[in-house]
């Protein structure tokens, strides 16, 4: 004699069916712990695509950010005595700047499963200085006994990291006079003796207090012949540059306008100053900005110390060449809803019970909330070989096929596996919809839910929950 089925030995529907939701609900929890661990390991990727992301930046140059050019100048303060108490660096920003690099390419560089995007461009920076003496009351500001050495002023850029440059940085006049850039020698420092702290009667050492004012290396050229006494003077910086992740322009002049044009098709757009116009296809995008003096919010000039430098990275013009959409983003985003649509497959197969007849094991739930599991694993794993919408197709496709066949085993007909397979294919849409469209995800989620409860309500409105038999 054979054993009983599953079926078999469970009570009929309508005798348990309260009883049966409830664990049911509770099976929908505890579905939650396989899908947090296929969390992890996707959190763990995309860590590890970080890490190569960093790895190849720091052989192609990285996240590059420039600023300037700046007019720098050394400067002293003299007390009444002519002792030197105070020394360091006096900054001028140009009055007008442009920077442009109108033809950015980009370069796909693998490691292992792995891509990260390059890119390479030449640039053109140019700048209008004003003539230095309509500054020379900046020393009847700063303080009495002021001297500024413009004689050794310098013309000072900074770039993130000199790894990316592909030549020379060269520096032209309206004239054609050029010259190339060198390591800056200004340093950035304000140089003060102890007489200024502990009393004039003590020896005075210099106490040197460095400040980090801007990011990345320092170059300089001497200023001389490129910036003059009498009229507005131009300058033209040229570079050919590299670098990974990201390209900024900090806002070097009063007034700075930037245009970056290039043919990464997926860009995005940060920092304290959007693009004011923008034009992204297929094909590459062509961002321009625009940063007006009364938005850059600093001084037309200043001692290095006291003016916010520091904070110049922080408004930058910058955009990413980097995927804003990349499918570990997209898988984690998924993998929130997992416990929804683990649910709504639950309570499909919950209804096809009460209208069947058929029992369904808490054993053939977990299987079937397990595979709902494995989607999200399998969803992970083609996404980084074949990308996140090949991935979906080929992971929901799998899933649907062994989830609606089950069904038709279970619930002992074929017509199981075409109507169930509608329900779950349109479940697994929904949750494609939700993936792209993030700004309506939550109201469409949210209005899923009501959907679904509200029609289990209706649908089980006859149910004798309790299973007991009614009175005659």
């Amino acid at each position: 004699m054979s054993p009983p089925s599953i079926s078999q030995t469970l009570p009929k529907p309508g005798s348990n069916l309260g009883l049966k939701l409830i664990l049911i609900c509770g099976l929908i929890l505890l579905m939650a712990i396989p899908a947090m661990f296929i969390s992890y390991i996707s959190y763990e990727r995309a860590g590890r695509a970080d890490d190569v992301t960093r790895e190849v930046s720091e052989r192609y140059g990285g996240a590059q950010s420039i600023m300037g050019p700046l007019l720098v100048a050394p400067y002293h303060v003299k007390n009444k005595d002519g002792e030197t108490v105070e020394a360091g660096d006096y900054v001028t920003f140009a009055e007008t700047g442009h920077a442009e690099f109108s033809d950015v390419k980009t370069t796909i560089r693998k490691r292992s499963l792995f891509k990260v995007p390059t890119y390479q461009g030449q640039g053109v920076i140019s700048a209008s200085f004003a003539p230095i003496p309509t500054l020379s009351n900046a020393q009847a500001k700063a303080g009495p006994g002021m001297f500024i050495n413009w004689d050794a002023a310098q013309l000072v850029i900074s770039v993130t990291d000199v790894r990316g440059l592909k030549s020379d940085i060269t520096i032209k006049d309206d004239r054609g006079v050029e010259r190339r850039f060198e390591p800056a020698t200004a340093a950035f420092v304000k140089v003060v003796t102890t007489a200024e702290s502990i009393g004039r009667n003590h020896a005075s050492t210099p106490q040197r207090r460095f400040t980090d004012i801007l990011p990345g290396r320092l170059m300089s050229v001497d200023a001389r012949g490129f910036i003059s006494a009498d009229k507005n003077s131009a300058v033209t910086i040229g570079l050919n540059l590299g670098g990974a992740q990201s390209l900024s322009v900090m806002p070097f002049a009063r007034t700075t306008t930037a245009r970056i044009k290039s043919d990464w098709a997926d860009p995005g757009f940060s920092g304290a100053f959007p693009p004011v116009e923008r034009d992204v296809t297929e094909d590459g995008f062509d961002a321009r900005w625009s940063v007006p003096r009364l938005a850059r919010n600093m001084p037309a000039s200043g001692l290095a110390h006291q003016l916010p430098l520091h904070e110049m990275s922080n408004a930058a013009m910058r955009v990413s060449f980097i995927e804003t959409h990349s499918a570990y983003k997209t898988v984690n985003r998924a993998l929130k809803y997992a416990v929804l649509f683990i649910g709504l497959v639950f309570l499909a197969y919950f209804l096809f019970e009460v209208i069947v007849g058929v029992s369904v094991h808490p054993a053939q739930y977990i299987l079937i909330g397990l595979a709902q599991s494995i989607f999200y694993l399998l969803l992970l794993a083609f996404s980084e070989h074949i990308g996140f919408n090949a991935a979906f197709v080929i992971a929901a496709g799998a899933t649907i096929a062994a989830t609606a066949g089950y069904a038709g085993a279970v619930f002992g007909s074929r017509d199981f596996i075409v109507k169930t397979g509608v329900v779950f294919t349109l479940v697994y849409g929904l949750l494609f919809t939700l993936m792209r469209m993030q700004d309506f995800a939550l109201m469409l989620g949210a209005l899923t839910s009501f959907i679904a409860i509200a029609g289990t309500m209706y649908l089980t409105r006859s149910v004798n929950w309790y299973g007991r038999k009614e009175a005659r």
